[in-house]
C-alpha cells in the first residue's frame, strides 16, 4: 500500500490496469518488480514539482530505450529520473525493492548507488534519498569487500552473500575462498552500495569488512 497524500506538489495519474501492465511487459520482454507494479495500479506514474518523474506505462519503454538500459544495465529497469540527469533503477527481481541511482551518462550498475532500500517507503517520502546530503555530489568512492569470518550458516549463508552482493563467483570457489581467511570477495565496488547491502544481510554480514578505496 502507498500513502501519497502527504507528498506536496504531487501530480498523480489514473491507475494502470493489469492488461496495460502485462502488455508493456510483453513488449519489453521483462517482468516488472512487484512493488513497482503495485504503484502503477495506484497511479500510472507521477511527477513531483522539482523535477522527479516516476514513469508510467506510456513512457517506461521509451525512457528505457533512451537510457539504453537493456544494453548497459541488463537485469535492471529505469523507473524514473530526477530531471537533473540522474536515473532511478530497480532490479528485475521480485524479491528486491531497492532503488539505485546512476548518472544518465554512465549506465554501468557497478557505479550505481543505493538511495533507498524499500520502494514503498521511498515513494511515500516523496522519493527522498536516504543518502546523507552531499554523497551524490562527491566522487564515487569504491571499496573491496573482504570475508573475515565464516558465517554460522556455512555455504547457505555464503550463497546469500553472493546473491545480495551480486558477486560473479561460483559457490564452489566462494566456499574454497572462505577456507583461507581473510578472503577478498570483490573489489572496485561502490562504497555506499556495499555498506547498505551488507547492512541488509543482518547477522550474516557481520563477517564482512569494507575496505575503502578512495579515488
Amino acid at each position: 500500500m502507498f500513502n501519497l497524500n502527504n507528498i506536496s506538489d504531487l501530480i498523480k495519474n489514473a491507475p494502470a490496469s493489469e492488461n496495460e501492465i502485462r502488455s508493456l511487459e510483453d513488449k519489453m520482454n521483462i517482468r516488472l518488480p512487484v512493488t513497482y507494479r503495485s504503484l502503477l495500479k495506484n497511479t500510472n506514474g507521477f511527477s513531483i514539482a522539482g523535477g522527479v518523474l516516476i514513469y508510467g506505462t506510456e513512457d517506461l519503454m521509451e525512457r528505457n530505450e533512451t537510457w539504453e538500459v537493456n544494453e548497459y544495465a541488463k537485469g535492471f529497469v529505469a523507473i524514473g529520473d530526477d530531471g537533473g540527469g540522474n536515473v532511478f533503477l530497480m532490479e528485475l527481481n521480485d524479491e528486491e525493492s531497492k532503488i539505485f541511482v546512476l548518472d544518465c551518462g554512465d549506465m554501468n550498475p557497478q557505479n550505481a548507488t543505493i538511495i533507498a532500500v524499500e520502494f514503498n517507503s521511498w515513494v511515500d517520502s516523496g522519493c527522498v534519498s536516504e543518502l546523507e546530503e552531499g554523497e551524490l555530489d562527491n566522487p564515487i568512492e569504491t571499496c573491496s569487500i573482504v570475508l573475515t569470518a565464516l558465517p554460522i550458516g556455512g555455504l547457505k549463508d555464503l550463497v546469500k552473500i553472493k546473491n545480495v552482493l551480486h558477486i560473479k563467483i561460483s559457490a564452489f570457489d566462494l566456499l574454497k575462498c572462505s577456507k583461507t581467511l581473510p578472503c577478498e570477495l570483490v573489489n572496485e565496488y561502490p562504497y555506499y552500495q556495499a555498506i547498505r547491502q551488507i547492512e541488509s544481510l543482518g547477522e550474516i554480514g557481520q563477517g564482512l569488512k569494507v575496505v575503502s578505496l578512495k579515488r
